[in-house]
């Protein structure tokens, strides 16, 4: 979602700031700004709708002047329509104190604090939630505060929801305070000047050194350095961490879209996954579990939102079978809103791709609170539900710039598929069960080079689906949250509206929506034991003259009848273990979905009102 960048004590601050906001445009946006603190001390603002090249062109057209601090973001739109008047950063000011602040997250009761700060003579120019923040610091300094981090911590004692902001105050140069509550902030500590980002890929190639704030610290850097304030006030030392990010410096590599470089990454992401997670003498998975005690686990909850949640329930698809453990899957907006009971020897799980996502994280927070052990996967080792969980499955799929999921999706699934063994080992399972699996997953990877490789039926059904308005996607046991997952991306992407279902039970309601104009994608594979079924709910589809786009292998389609194949379009992928063939079903559904877009001529990397990281509930 939304992405912070500030700098002080670097005379390129304006052009430093504006190559770390196009750092962190894969998260989603929708406007963006620059504040600077000129020579004379005084706050400049340049700010834009749309792409970052507009706001370029504004600084531009009406230039800057030198300066040595700066804040900018990119503003994914919340409160108030995508505006220059909404876009960060916001300016307030209360007597002699002038601020301006850019924020991601939510202030949940700014209402009443506009209509509190309104009384004290503050003035709004915008719809956000965001224009009172510099208030309220304004109005502390004013009142009681000596020094701009005491306002800040004064501020957030007033704040209610999740946030992470940075302050600038005007005739203070080379100074900035920043704090976070429930979203991402760090500072990033260089030589000679110092900055803070919601991501450390927007400060990539100025420093390698940062330090990850916890919630309610207040960061201040200067030319000098960082000091840090904890919830209380009180100073606190915080570690650095030193990231290697030049691998994520790294471009398209000569493809057209970080979406499709990212799919053809996936064989290489799976690769990694089984060099690092599994024994090379006897294959079996050995994930880094060490805080947990795996026989003990009686219960299972995962928790995770969107494209991770459909990666969860293969997962439990995986845990169930193997290890024999019940597991509730369930979209982490839905899950502690319901004060969900717990139990005694339960494990929870999030998914997350960033480990940032704040409906996640405010539930691991929840489950965390209630004494549960936390296993967290995720592809940020330094996130925030890394930092909380009582052991890390790092997913290893390197920075995913594209905001449709791909590769990360493809690590979730493998990872979760490993657990899985793990647990079953524990548990005493069946040694020779776990032992195919584990060898079916090393073939994984060159199934999937191949299929990658195999775009030419699907070229041709793109060309069917251009006018399309609708589409059903079915799928059967593990093979059904690849359908969603199916569906999600050609939504994403392609703007093309699809359902999608476990494919007993299209006769439950959906196929009231069956006629000669909607495209059905069905999901089988002939290793599961379910291939007869689907044939069935594909003659329920037949019989209504809906168009069947069957994905199967090559003995699935062996065992249709002539008359059915001659009415259908075929998709075909190869004949797999029934363990992998989740992960092998995926890439033609990701392609079908990219070749789609592309075709119509959309933003594949960047789809519209999407974000890449929803750090707001």
């Amino acid at each position: 979602m939304c992405g912070i960048v500030g700098v002080v004590s670097n005379p390129s601050a304006k052009d430093i700031v504006l190559t770390g906001l196009q750092r962190l445009e894969y998260r989603g946006y929708d406007s963006a700004g620059i504040a600077t603190l000129n020579s004379s001390g005084s706050i400049e603002l340049r700010r834009a709708v749309g792409k970052l090249q507009a706001l370029v062109t504004e600084t531009e057209t009406n230039p800057l002047q030198s300066a040595t601090t700066g804040i900018g973001h990119t503003r994914w739109a919340t409160h108030g329509a995508p505006t220059t008047a909404n876009a960060h950063p916001h300016i307030g000011h209360m007597g002699k104190h002038k601020l301006a602040v850019v924020h991601n997250g939510i202030i949940e009761n700014y209402q009443e604090l506009r209509a509190e700060l309104g009384q004290l003579g503050a003035t709004f120019h915008s719809q956000t939630d965001t224009e009172t923040i510099p208030y309220v610091i304004a109005t502390a300094l004013e009142r009681s505060a000596e020094t701009l981090p005491q306002a800040v911590h004064a501020a957030t004692q007033k704040f209610r929801g999740s946030f992470a902001f940075v302050v600038m105050q005007e005739d203070q140069p080379d100074v900035l305070t920043g704090t976070r509550r429930g979203a991402p902030l760090c500072v990033g500590v260089g030589e000679g000047a110092n900055y803070l980002a919601s991501d450390p890929l927007a400060l990539a190639g100025l420093t390698s050194k940062f330090i990850f704030l916890e919630d309610d610290d207040i960061a201040t850097i200067t030319p000098k350095g960082v000091s840090i304030l904890d919830g209380k006030g009180k100073p606190v030392d915080r570690p650095v961490k030193v990231l290697d990010l030049t691998t994520d410096l790294a471009g398209k590599n000569g493809f057209k879209h970080f979406m499709l470089k990212e799919i053809h990454e996936q064989p290489a992401v799976v690769s990694r996954l089984l060099q690092s997670y599994t024994n090379p003498v006897d294959l079996s998975p050995v994930l880094p579990l060490q805080g947990l005690n795996l026989a003990g686990i009686t219960h299972i909850n995962i928790i995770a939102c969107g494209t991770a949640y459909y990666a969860s329930l293969i997962g439990k698809h995986y845990i169930e079978q193997f290890a024999r453990i019940p597991v509730n899957v369930e979209v982490a907006s839905e899950f502690r809103y319901r004060n969900p009971p717990y139990q005694k020897g339960g494990l929870f799980i999030a998914v997350s791709q960033s480990g940032e996502t704040a409906d996640t994280l405010a539930a691991l927070e929840h489950a965390k609170a209630a004494g549960q052990n936390i296993l967290v996967f995720t592809n940020v080792t330094t996130s925030s539900m890394a930092r909380a969980a009582d052991a890390v499955v790092d997913l290893m799929a390197g920075r995913e710039i594209a905001v449709a999921s791909t590769k990360a999706f493809m690590a979730m699934s493998v990872a979760l598929g490993l657990f899985a063994l793990q647990l079953a080992g524990a548990k005493g399972q069946a040694a020779a069960e776990i032992l195919e699996a584990s060898r079916a997953l090393r073939t994984l990877p060159a199934f999937l080079s191949s299929q990658i490789a195999t775009t030419k039926p699907l070229e041709e059904l793109t060309e069917k689906l251009l006018e399309t308005g609708s589409m059903l996607y079915l799928g059967r046991g593990s093979l059904a949250p690849i359908a969603f997952e199916g569906a999600l991306k050609i939504k994403e992407i392609a703007y093309i509206h699809a359902e999608a279902y476990a494919s007993g039970e299209m006769k439950h309601g959906p196929i009231a929506l069956v006629d000669k104009s909607l495209p059905v994608v069905n999901l089988a594979t002939s290793t599961d034991g379910l291939f007869e079924k689907t044939v069935s709910n594909l003659k329920e589809v037949e019989a209504r003259h809906g168009q069947i786009i069957l994905v199967t292998d090559a003995e699935g389609i062996a065992k249709l009848d002539s008359a059915s194949r001659d009415k259908m379009h075929l998709i075909t992928v190869p004949t797999v273990p029934a363990f992998i063939a989740p992960m092998v079903f995926t890439v033609p559904l990701q392609l079908l979905a990219y070749l789609t877009a592309t075709a119509k001529g959309t933003d594949v990397d960047q789809p519209r009102n999407l974000a890449k990281s929803v750090t707001v509930e």
